[in-house]
């Protein structure tokens, strides 16, 4: 462990109109779920701690409504911001602490091995990784500090959910006392759901196809503070961050914001991509995952100008990339991803037109239904709804993790003449694994971070030749080759002009005559494995005696390749 600080470069944003909500520094207690995960105290501790390292440079994006630090840290050698980069973001969906902190520990073993390790000192010295451990650090801190414990999404920004101009005045209540929010079911012939035939504690929603009949309403654990007949629709809880962004974005829905891109975060995290055209693949950890639920395309969606699915071209790569993951982490049975509207993930895709490759990295392993030992004794169902959920009581009981709240009634929840009873899961658990097993997983995704640059990629100019014509005439020529896998940029990022196009230029003096071509030619998408273009230039040189010319082939996010051609 690195130990000496160096002060960070600040670049302070300033906020016009938003309304912060007051986050102390300290926390009084512990999120029993979260316990030995780092707050924004210890987390940045542990950035100032890195920051001593000769490979790494600690900046910040701006400072947040509650006044905290949104933390970058760039880890290479030499120029940095011009050679190809890895750009790994932690939570974007903000209970998914577990994603803040596999960043963070990614970011402490690129520092620790490059000093002990030459492959990796090799590879920081040809490649970039900019590293965002905790993109919502106010929102993070309401996970860690706010009782009762709740998975906060949004930022510090006061928000009117309901549209009746008061901010925040119906939030969640824990009216059991217990110090979780979790769920109200209230018992009811018309409800939707009804319990799970391998355990009642989980409900379903039924269905009437099969002859099904609901027994409950489910709601979100509170009452109706407002006295507006609804439950826990304005909980003020900020905008989040994951659903803030251009690609789907989901106009007026909860926690989206007032519009694409509005908060502090999403910007300063879009301003930083931008900024950085040499990033070449995003990874960010979230649970719209790509890795182990690949995307897959749609041919006859391709056509539409706005594209909205995996691109054809696109999907041998990401299927590629996805197995690479898959065999590092070795994880199986992972869950379905959600639904992206909004995502960061999709808009590194779609909108920045970078390879974007996404993963929760933990998920509750599959645990076997006990059979049945006893003549008569009931089976396991192979019922698929609620599976997820039967699954976790089963995990939690191997563990001895207390992540569930039994059903109890309580009184005066707001529905007169009905048995109304709160329990359920206790936030983050599903979500977070024990502190305990995040070193294991940090060491796999360790792995697999460090084969990504293998896979980018890789130009050499070819074939360069210089034929006299006479007269001070030359015909040149070259070859540009990618030796990489990867293509020189995704297709999405060709259809969506984000990408910079490769190019190649040739170095002559001001005073040469461009009889054919011009000094610098774009030479547009070249495929992985062998993927050439070929150029040609006639040019006549005002010095007879020169004997040298320079060509150079480059994008940001592939590199450069530069040679000295002998003019003859």
């Amino acid at each position: 462990m690195i130990n000496s600080p160096i002060a960070f470069r600040v670049v302070s944003l300033i906020a016009v109109g938003c309304l912060a909500l007051p986050l102390s520094a300290g926390t009084a207690e512990v999120n029993p779920s979260l316990r030995d995960y780092a707050n924004y105290d210890a987390l940045s501790q542990q950035i100032t701690s890195l920051a001593s390292s000769e490979y790494v440079t600690v900046t910040s994006l701006g400072k947040t409504l509650g006044g905290r630090e949104i933390h970058v840290l760039t880890i290479g050698t030499g120029k940095t911001n011009d050679k190809p980069a890895i750009l790994i973001v932690g939570n974007v969906h903000t209970p998914h602490l577990a994603g803040g902190e596999l960043a963070l520990l990614a970011a402490k073993q690129l520092v620790e091995k490059a000093d002990t390790d030459s492959k990796i000192k090799e590879l920081l010295e040809r490649h970039t990784f900019y590293i965002i451990p905790r993109p919502n650090p106010d929102g993070s801190e309401k996970c860690f500090s706010s009782k009762p414990y709740f998975e906060h999404a949004g930022n510090a920004r006061q928000t009117d959910n309901d549209r009746d101009f008061e901010l925040g005045e119906d939030p969640p209540d824990d009216l059991n006392g217990d110090g979780w929010i979790t769920m109200m079911r209230v018992e009811d012939d018309t409800g939707e759901h009804m319990p799970h035939p391998d355990d009642p504690r989980v409900l379903i929603k039924a269905d009437a196809k099969k002859n099904e009949r609901g027994k409950y309403r489910l709601y979100l654990e509170g009452k109706d503070d407002d006295g507006d007949e609804q439950f826990n629709e304005d909980a003020g809880d900020g905008v989040s961050l994951n659903r803030n962004f251009t690609f789907r974005y989901p106009s007026f829905e909860r926690a989206a914001g007032p519009h694409a891109v509005s908060e502090l975060e999403s910007r300063t995290i879009a301003d930083f991509a931008f900024d950085h055209p040499n990033i070449a693949v995003v990874f960010t950890f979230t649970p719209e995952d790509n890795l182990m639920n690949p995307w897959k395309p749609n041919t006859s969606a391709e056509g539409g100008r706005i594209k909205t699915t995996l691109l054809s071209a696109d999907a041998p790569y990401q299927d590629f990339i996805a197995n690479c993951y898959q065999k590092a982490h070795g994880g199986k049975t992972a869950p379905a991803s959600p639904a992206g509207e909004g995502s960061f993930s999709e808009w590194a895709y779609f909108h920045y037109g970078r390879w974007s490759l996404a993963a929760r990295g933990w998920w509750i392993p599959q645990v076997a239904a006990p059979a049945a030992d006893k003549e008569g004794e009931k089976k396991p169902s192979e019922e698929k709804r609620g599976a997820d959920d039967v699954n976790a009581l089963r995990w939690f009981a191997q563990q001895n993790i207390d992540g569930f709240v039994d059903w109890t009634p309580v009184e005066k929840a707001g529905f007169p003449g009905k048995r109304v009873d709160v329990g359920g899961f206790k936030p983050f658990y599903q979500l977070n694994p024990p502190a305990a097993e995040l070193d294991a997983l940090a060491e796999r995704h360790f792995q697999f971070f460090t084969q990504l640059p293998s896979i980018l990629p890789r130009i050499e100019i070819r074939d360069a030749k210089a034929e006299p014509l006479g007269g001070g005439m030359y015909r040149i020529s070259a070859t540009v080759v990618n030796n990489g896998y990867l293509p020189t940029m995704s297709e999405m990022g060709r259809v969506s002009e984000q990408a910079y196009p490769l190019q190649i230029k040739l170095d002559l003096p001001a005073d040469t005559q461009w009889i054919q071509g011009s000094p610098r030619v774009e030479l547009g998408k070249l495929d992985g494995n062998g993927g050439k273009a070929e150029r040609t230039w006639i040019v006549r040189l005002p010095n007879p005696t020169m004997t040298t010319a320079k060509l150079k082939a480059w994008a940001p996010a592939v590199g450069s390749h530069e040679i000295q051609l002998e003019l003859k």
